[in-house]
């Protein structure tokens, strides 16, 4: 008789260790694939902005993205509670084969109070929003001089949409606390490079402000397919209206949501409130070409603190079983990566811009005729995007953002909430430095509006609050 050989590990190939090395699930993959596409494609879509928008076009494009921001005052930061809150519940309950939620009813009757609560709240901020932030921004352009830029359909069609959009936000950040973050993030992936070429085939046919109502209407596509379709089986054991224990607003929505609604507030002026700012003080054109830069920075951003996002599931998850040790392992080498990835990342975005200003007022050597349409696309982007100082200046001010980003991600799974006088002192000082310098000397005072705050108060203080938080813990 031959004797039988017990089975090898199957040994994982070399990018499966090295996405396991960079703490790379599921989830981080397609969160990375999803930001990750927006910034491969954000150059030919700056290309199309280029060719198929006037300056002034490209300003109302981009001052268009910073007011519908405004939603953060109607949403009021609801978002990160509903998200803590359910993965805490979540510890307790699962999905069974059919797709059904399951597990301790204590903790399913929680889930249902929470999802009722939630659901009210924003159909109340989407309708503030088309109220409100509606209005307020068609007199917004309606007090700027008339440059034949036709912006009051599309704009109206954004509100609308966006509105829409705030009604299914509480369903997906649901989801997302309940640990179905790497499906979800799979849709927000097929989400934005749908959205790409959605947007791609409208500028190119001439859409102009249009292209903006295409992109609301893709998510809001997508996220309702999601709803619907994808997870109908997890909502609908949300409906049911059964007797058990509720979700406390007074008590355990209440003390987190007043200051995170502060500091949702005030975390627009570190954003986006410098694009209308510039609309405003600089003119379309130079809010075009800030809104087109920062817009890259922010994509770059938030694709480094994916990392982070995509875990907060886990963070409560591990914070409610105590097992502090691992939670606190996967945070220092989460922090770290995410870290390495935004200077990186931020570093190779300003050598791009520091070669196109190298290029400017070059020609095309003999023989590479053929290339000469793209190469009048690059020498127009430099003049539409902004230089190397202000871009150089607004990079480095992304890791104040980040750093306090993540120390955020950090305590706030303990259902703490101690940011909320340093981060609406830093993001109002913040605004005001960047409206006071913005308004005189345009992107670079903007810029060193946005650093200054950073360096001096962010930083230092976010690391303070850590440093005594985690002092506390041990």
């Amino acid at each position: 008789m031959t004797e039988q050989r017990e089975p090898q590990p199957q040994q994982r190939s070399w990018p499966r260790r090295l996405l396991n090395r960079m703490e790379v699930n599921r989830a981080v993959f397609y969160a990375l694939v999803s930001r990750g596409w927006q910034f491969v494609s954000g150059p030919v879509t700056m290309l199309l902005i280029v060719a198929f928008f006037s300056s002034e076009l490209q300003g109302y494009y981009y001052t268009f993205g910073a007011l519908v921001a405004l939603q953060t005052f109607v949403e009021m930061g609801m978002q990160v509670v509903t998200l803590y809150l359910a993965s805490h519940e979540w510890s307790k309950l699962e999905l069974d084969e059919q797709g059904y939620l399951t597990g301790d009813a204590a903790a399913l009757a929680r889930l249902r109070s929470l999802a009722k609560l939630v659901l009210k709240w924003y159909t109340i901020a989407g309708l503030f929003f088309v109220g409100g932030i509606g209005i307020a921004g068609y007199w917004f352009f309606q007090s700027q001089p008339a440059d034949g830029v036709h912006w009051q359909g599309p704009w109206f069609c954004i509100v609308g949409l966006t509105a829409l959009t705030l009604v299914a936000t509480p369903c997906l950040t649901l989801l997302d606390g309940c640990d179905q973050v790497s499906v979800t993030n799979r849709y927000r992936a097929f989400q934005s490079v749908t959205g790409t070429l959605v947007v791609w085939a409208a500028i190119s046919s001439g859409a102009g402000l249009w292209t903006s109502v295409a992109i609301c209407a893709v998510r809001l596509f997508w996220e309702l397919w999601l709803i619907s379709v994808r997870y109908r089986r997890f909502f609908a054991s949300l409906l049911p209206a059964r007797s058990g224990p509720g979700v406390n607003w007074s008590e355990e929505v209440w003390p987190l949501h007043w200051k995170l609604a502060i500091q949702a507030m005030a975390t627009y002026f570190t954003s986006s409130f410098v694009i209308p700012l510039m609309f405003e003080y600089q003119g379309p054109e130079v809010a075009g070409r800030l809104g087109l830069t920062w817009t890259a920075l922010l994509t770059l951003q938030m694709a480094a603190y994916s990392w982070m996002l995509t875990r907060a599931p886990l963070f409560g998850s591990l914070v409610a079983q105590n097992d502090l040790r691992e939670f606190n392992r996967v945070f220092r080498r989460l922090s770290q990566v995410s870290m390495r990835v935004l200077i990186a990342g931020g570093t190779l975005f300003c050598l791009i811009v520091w070669v196109l200003q190298l290029l400017q007022g070059t020609t095309l050597p003999a023989g590479w005729e053929i290339l000469e349409p793209l190469w009048d696309l690059v020498q127009k982007l430099q003049h539409r995007i902004l230089p190397l100082y202000p871009t150089v200046l607004l990079t480095l001010a992304l890791i104040p953002i980040h750093i306090a980003q993540c120390v955020m991600a950090y305590i706030r799974p303990f259902k703490q909430e101690p940011f909320l006088f340093l981060n609406t002192a830093s993001q109002l000082i913040t605004g005001g430095l960047v409206w006071y310098l913005g308004k005189t000397w345009g992107p670079v005072g903007a810029g060193w509006g946005f650093l200054l705050t950073g360096v001096v108060l962010t930083i230092p203080g976010f690391l303070l609050i850590l440093k005594r938080f985690t002092g506390k813990q041990l």
